[in-house]
């Protein structure tokens, strides 16, 4: 499903993540997928849409220790870029592109069910 839009704002691409969450059965819940053979965690309330990566490494303590890679909410977007190597400033254009992008994997890797399953 593509998510482009010239005029998007944080708030509309936080809107379809919450539709589409909602859709699925899933809003308020927390997901863990995999997203070109990474693991992440994702959630979408009322409040935000994140995205965690897992750090896989077997010597670190219990629990899902990693970071975020994405988080729009309806007045704040930040995202890392696809290869997880930079930050554009948060809530610029290039961040929602960004967003916008691991959107659109995460959607594509949702309509998979092999590849995710409700924590």
């Amino acid at each position: 499903m593509a998510v482009h839009g010239k005029d998007e704002r944080g708030q509309d691409l936080f809107d379809l993540v919450q539709r589409e969450f909602t859709r699925r059965g899933l809003l308020g819940r927390v997901i863990l997928v995999q997203v070109y053979g990474r693991s992440y965690s994702a959630r979408c309330d009322a409040e935000c849409f994140s995205l965690y990566r897992i750090n896989e490494r077997p010597h670190v303590p219990p629990g899902m220790p990693g970071w975020t890679v994405c988080r729009v909410a309806r007045t704040e977007c930040f995202s890392l870029d696809l290869s997880e190597e930079a930050c554009p400033e948060p809530s610029s254009p290039q961040a929602l592109d960004e967003a916008r992008a691991w959107v659109e994997r995460l959607l594509a890797a949702l309509d998979k069910p092999s590849v995710f399953s409700r924590a």
